[in-house]
């Protein structure tokens, strides 16, 4: 009983990580009426794959050129603040896009624009927000997985869950609405992030001049390269990114011309990921001691590449929904347990440009995924996509399963000493 009592303890994780928690739900909420009602959006404009490939592409870009500047700025500034002004920017774009979709002078290249920038302020935030999790609960194991669980599948359950649908029906009402909800959910979180009591940066008192911009980039590529599990956990993430933004950037495509669904129909099926999300971010923890980190991703990307592949296989609304739950799950489990080796391996004062670093090379993924997604959708259909990505998702598990079984990683994690 002592023992039990003693797990209790350490998952209490504090009141700004539940503020933190609660500017993730919000915020995820309207992203998620956005990401649903944007496709149907450039859809109500043209019927081009491509056309939906050049937003999710413009989305994805911003992490390929900032990340590595975004961790230099969380390691040297304050985290909450860094949040705080990704949460403002994006609320000035999600203003704008509201007034140009309600004065019917959007078009193509301002809704490309829009989620560029909306993209910039996620690459802030998130870095931001994935780097402060250690700082608001501890560097324990269990708290850690458990902070990670409850912010991912908070993320999820907004962005996917909760707001596709809702962004879907209010988009029929009136395309302005998800858009303008948006907005909000962004001042809301912005303001609960604020208020959350800040740990001052330690001041430089050695006399030495502050390194430059590029010395920090170089010191974080240096410590992610050197560090054998971080450098394979970024080549498959990315190599998984591939084939995952293909197949979302190619749903709207395959709920409307392959199994015939309205446009809510696209939202409940970003719905169905959500539901599986949700599930996979709070049993993550749990899992990953059952039966270990290793297994959990390797598994789970193996299972998310056969439910691409069935995707591009069957094609049947219900079966569909099962597959995108399957998905949902899966992926957010294996988010999960990256997140939490990351935070255990990496030092406090690296830690956002190890990040920053990581999510560059995974991000070069989307952009690629997104374009390959379009090429196959154009020439062959949407379906071959899935098919594509499917098998390539389940060859990348077979390949890395030496570097990322459970053994490596409990060798890497005892090297960390961690």
């Amino acid at each position: 009983m002592p023992a039990k009592r003693s797990d209790d303890v350490r998952v209490r994780l504090g009141s700004r990580f539940h503020r933190l928690f609660g500017a993730t739900l919000v915020s995820a909420v309207g992203t998620g009426m956005h990401a649903a009602a944007l496709p149907l959006l450039v859809l109500q404009s043209t019927s081009s794959p491509m056309a939906l490939s050049f937003v999710v592409m413009a989305a994805e870009i911003p992490w390929v050129l900032l990340s590595l500047h975004a961790g230099v700025a969380v390691d040297r500034l304050d985290r909450r603040r860094v949040m705080v002004w990704a949460d403002l920017g994006r609320f000035v774009v999600l203003v704008a896009l509201a007034v140009l979709v309600l004065t019917a002078r959007v078009n193509l290249l301002w809704l490309v624009l829009a989620a560029f920038l909306l993209g910039v302020g996620q690459v802030f935030f998130d870095i931001a927000a994935q780097s402060a999790v250690p700082e608001f609960v501890s560097r324990d194991p269990r708290s850690l997985a458990t902070a990670n669980g409850r912010i991912v599948a908070a993320d999820s359950g907004g962005e996917d869950f909760a707001g596709p649908p809702l962004g879907s029906a209010l988009f029929a009402v009136w395309n302005v609405l998800p858009f303008a909800a948006n907005a909000v959910s962004f001042a809301a979180s912005g303001l609960l992030i604020f208020s959350i009591r800040a740990d001052a940066k330690p001041e430089n008192t050695s006399g030495a001049p502050r390194k430059s911009m590029r010395s920090d980039i170089v010191e974080g590529i240096r410590w992610l390269s050197g560090n054998r599990t971080l450098r394979a956990l970024a080549v498959v993430s990315c190599l998984g990114n591939v084939a995952v933004t293909a197949q979302f950037a190619m749903l709207a495509l395959l709920a409307k011309d392959v199994l015939g669904l309205p446009d809510l129909g696209f939202g409940l099926l970003l719905t169905a990921t959500a539901v599986g999300a949700t599930v996979g971010g709070l049993a993550a923890a749990a899992a990953g001691k059952r039966f270990g980190p290793g297994t959990v991703m390797i598994v789970g990307k193996a299972g998310v590449g056969a439910a691409i592949l069935v995707l591009g296989l069957v094609a049947d609304a219900w079966v569909a929904a099962t597959m995108m739950i399957v998905t949902g799950a899966l992926m957010t489990a294996e988010k999960v347990v990256v997140s939490t080796l990351r935070q255990q391996i990496v030092p406090d004062e690296l830690l956002g440009r190890v990040l920053s670093s990581s999510r560059f090379v995974v991000m070069i993924g989307g952009p690629v995924g997104a374009a390959l997604g379009g090429v196959l959708a154009s020439a062959f259909g949407a379906q071959v996509s899935y098919v594509v990505a499917g098998v390539f998702l389940i060859l990348v598990a077979l390949v890395f399963y030496p570097a990322l079984n459970n053994r490596a990683l409990a060798a890497s994690r005892a090297r960390a000493g961690r």
